[in-house]
């Protein structure tokens, strides 16, 4: 058994499970359950050959910017709507209400290119890593004043933010305290 407590075949079985997560089909953007004003919704999915993009059941068209990504924009009147990749669903609605938040796209990326490039014949980050992308545009200065660590302590910037856009402040992908919790135990 290592330091950590974890065996072999418990890593194993770990990294086994994160190498189906990497390669299953995933629907990156929007978020469940989000809301948007203009109807306009920006699809971005990892579709790894498994399956076509369906809106309430009928194949939509996307682009490719590499293969095994797709990516289109709907244009939706009001109402509720399911997008579907595989076995995963995502609600979205036009307008808010209902229970629906609203959607913030992370500001001012529009291309796919502004953070991503194939590099060796993969869909990579331009930079080597997603927090040197990141720092591209936020500022390491400021960085401190909003965080607890430092950049050097946080492994990766999507373990708390969703660069595609979120229903929630900052673009959190959960609260402040589940975030921590990803880390530290917060039990007393």
């Amino acid at each position: 058994m290592g330091a950590q407590g974890m065996t072999l075949p418990g890593l194993r079985a770990g990294l086994a499970a994160l190498a189906a997560w990497v390669l299953s089909a995933q629907i990156y953007s929007p978020p469940p359950d989000a809301a948007f004003a203009d109807g306009k919704v920006r699809v971005i999915a990892q579709t790894a050959g498994k399956g076509e993009l369906l809106l309430d059941g009928r194949p939509v068209r996307t682009e490719s910017p590499h293969p095994g990504v797709a990516t289109t924009l709907l244009d939706l009147a009001p109402g509720e709507y399911t997008i579907a990749l595989g076995d995963q669903k995502v609600r979205v609605r036009v307008p808010a209400g209902g229970g629906f938040a609203p959607f913030r796209p992370h500001p001012p990326v529009e291309q796919c290119s502004t953070c991503h490039a194939v590099r060796n014949n993969r869909w990579r980050f331009t930079r080597a890593s997603l927090a040197a992308v990141c720092s591209a545009c936020h500022s390491r200065e400021t960085f401190p004043a909003k965080h607890t660590h430092g950049m050097d302590v946080l492994p990766d910037c999507q373990l708390c933010h969703d660069p595609h856009g979120s229903t929630a402040p900052a673009h959190m992908k959960l609260s402040r305290e589940k975030a921590c919790q990803q880390c530290h135990s917060l039990a007393k």
